[in-house]
C-alpha cells in the first residue's frame, strides 16, 4: 500500500520535481538498464521503461533511475524503433512513394535522317563604316 499519491505528469513534457526524483531513486539505486550501481555523483537520468514515443506514460511508475550514457544509448534505440515502425506503417498505407521506379524497355532508338548542312551566314556588321571627310 502506497502512502504517497503516485506521481503523473500534466504533459508529456512536465519535469518530476525533485521529491520524485528522490523517491525513484531511494526506491531502486541501480541502472535498471545495465544493473550497476548508481554511485554518489555520479550523473544519472530518470528513464522512461516504456518510451514516450513508443506509448509509455510520464508517471513515476514508468520512470527508473539509469546512467546517463546507458539512457543516452537507449534513447537512440527508442527512436529508431520508433521510425522503423512509422517508416513500415507508412508503406503499408500506401502514403510512402517508391525510393526508385520500376525499369522499363523503353522505344528503339530510331536512326536520324541525314539531313544537308546548312551554309553560316556571314557575320553581321555591327557599325557602319566611318566616313571620313575633308575639309
Amino acid at each position: 500500500m502506497r502512502t504517497v499519491d503516485e506521481w503523473i505528469g500534466q504533459t508529456d513534457n512536465t519535469r518530476a520535481p525533485p521529491r520524485v526524483r528522490a523517491r525513484i531513486f531511494d526506491r531502486d539505486n541501480r541502472c535498471h538498464l545495465c544493473g550497476q550501481p548508481i554511485q554518489v555523483g555520479q550523473k544519472w537520468d530518470m528513464d522512461h521503461v516504456k518510451a514516450l514515443i513508443n506509448g509509455g506514460e510520464n508517471r513515476e511508475s514508468n520512470l527508473r533511475p539509469s546512467h546517463r550514457k546507458c539512457h543516452v544509448e537507449k534513447t537512440a534505440k527508442d527512436v529508431a524503433e520508433k521510425a522503423k515502425v512509422a517508416a513500415v506503417r507508412k508503406k503499408h498505407l500506401g502514403i510512402t512513394a517508391a525510393k526508385q521506379s520500376i525499369p522499363g524497355r523503353g522505344f528503339a532508338k530510331a536512326a536520324k535522317p541525314d539531313r544537308p548542312m546548312k551554309k553560316a551566314n556571314p557575320p553581321a556588321q555591327l557599325y557602319a563604316p566611318i566616313q571620313e571627310t575633308r575639309r
